[in-house]
């Protein structure tokens, strides 16, 4: 079956090879005039299986074609990330990386064999995955977002997220422009954290709500939790002293403000796609009129429960403040992506309006934030659904006891989930929700902002507000 979708791969490639030049979903193309000299080329290419300083990025290549290999060699210098051919993989540990970048040539129209064994052979479930394909009919080098270089491997590693950007390039491509792409994604740069010191939680901070703010959920030692933390023997993103913080997105000066949206990002628990899934997402709603917020949640060995709780308290801290913030109290809406729809969907099932967070640690210690209701008007669930992490309900009793808000489904027809989506959208409207689907036809799971969702979603939300 994997090399049968392989081959879809292979086919879909060559579409995507042909309507490069006419992507308009604000990505940017470049035609190739100068070459680099093989003295450069040589120069700048990292030997393979070099292991550096950046242990969350993985370049992975196949080596078949020399152009790839130097490609992924520059990929790999410029990020500082560990690098791997593609059949001298044996020792490769490959659930210490949250970002891959994936190298192989389309030639023939074929997709290389060696990349579909390295797929079958390692799980990236939960990583996202950033292709760099070599045409070598092209005479020109071009990054997209088109959903065809990641299909059909979305179906080999389900729960995958799709990096927005693909790059399609050639023999000929300049090396600075390969290095431009891979800069580009913005995968080194650090997310912005709280300061430290007094006033930088949202219990305690003075409300900026023209300027971006990055605030802890919880004062220190007195996070409701039942797990236990300690140590972190490799497993897991988050060190034993992460503290979960939201990170706000104005709305530019001088625009209507509609609603406040609160965005969880993916990523199966056990990584936080923030960037794709959180900050492009934020800063699309913000310049459309949503105070938006990033919620950076708990991930394992946390449970949903927990993470749940986090979305539940900036919940509260946004009604608290929604006169400085320019909203109506009740125009908030909460959104995810995958496991971030998940949460969402943990939290008003079972964490929002007055429910304290004693209810999950009797050792929590309540605060004046908690006596702020924690419902939403909406809800967003993005390639997501309600449930639990790869399964979700059709428990129509369970929906309608939790009196959820009208919901939006966003999905794309290459997702491994796809029939799930459609079936829990079923039971919820059959449970009294008000439902909303938007299908992206050849989509696969973790799209991100791309797929020109977001209009729809400004539109259908909108529509939600105006009736509160």
């Amino acid at each position: 079956m994997k090399r049968v979708l392989a081959l879809i791969l292979a086919a879909m490639l060559s579409l995507c090879l042909a309507a490069c030049q006419q992507e308009e979903n604000g990505h940017f193309a470049l035609t190739v005039a100068d070459h680099t000299s093989q003295e450069g080329q040589n120069g700048s290419a990292k030997e393979q299986n070099e292991i550096v300083e950046n242990p969350n990025i993985l370049v992975a290549y196949d080596p078949a074609q020399q152009p790839v290999k130097e490609a992924a060699g520059w990929i790999a210098q410029e990020l500082s990330a560990d690098l791997i051919e593609i059949g001298n993989d044996n020792n490769l540990q490959a659930d210490q990386y949250e970002f891959v970048l994936l190298g192989f040539s389309s030639q023939d129209d074929r997709v290389s064999a060696a990349v579909e064994d390295f797929l079958e052979r390692f799980d990236f479930g939960a990583r996202t995955i950033y292709p760099f394909v070599l045409d070598e009919s092209s005479d020109s080098v071009s990054v997209t977002s088109s959903v065809s270089p990641y299909s059909a491997i979305s179906q080999l590693e389900p729960g995958a997220r799709m990096g927005n950007d693909a790059l399609i390039f050639t023999a000929d491509t300049p090396q600075e422009d390969i290095t431009d792409w891979a800069g580009g994604l913005s995968l080194t740069s650090g997310e912005p954290v709280p300061q430290a010191g007094d006033g930088n939680t949202v219990a305690t901070a003075a409300v900026t709500p023209n300027q971006q703010q990055v605030l802890y959920l919880w004062e220190e030692g007195n996070a409701p939790a039942q797990t236990e933390y300690t140590v972190n023997n490799g497993g897991y993103s988050d060190d034993p002293d992460f503290r979960p913080y939201l990170t706000s997105y104005p709305v530019p000066e001088g625009a209507k403000v509609k609603g406040a949206v609160l965005i969880c990002p993916g990523g199966a628990f056990q990584f936080r796609s923030d960037q794709p899934e959180g900050v492009d997402v934020a800063e699309a709603l913000s310049a459309l009129g949503y105070q938006s917020f990033v919620v950076d949640y708990r991930l394992r060995p946390y449970t949903q429960q927990e993470g749940a709780l986090d979305l539940t308290r900036a919940v509260r801290f946004v009604r608290a403040h929604a006169e400085e913030y320019g909203i109506d109290p009740r125009d908030i809406a909460v959104m995810g992506f995958s496991a971030g729809g998940i949460l969402s969907g943990e939290m008003l099932l079972n964490f929002d309006g007055n429910t304290l967070p004693t209810v999950l640690d009797p050792d929590y210690q309540p605060d004046e934030l908690d006596q702020t209701s924690a419902d939403a008007a909406a809800c967003g669930m993005i390639d997501s659904f309600y449930g639990r992490l790869s399964v979700g309900t059709t428990d129509v009793e369970l929906l309608r006891s939790g009196n959820l808000p009208p919901t939006f489904y966003c999905y794309g027809t290459r997702d491994p989930f796809y029939n799930q989506f459609l079936a829990n959208a079923d039971a919820a409207k059959q449970a009294g929700v008000e439902v909303e689907r938007l299908q992206l036809d050849g989509f696969p799971h973790g799209f991100g902002a791309s797929g020109d969702w977001i209009p729809a979603y400004d539109q259908w939300l909108r529509a939600v507000f105006a009736e509160n």
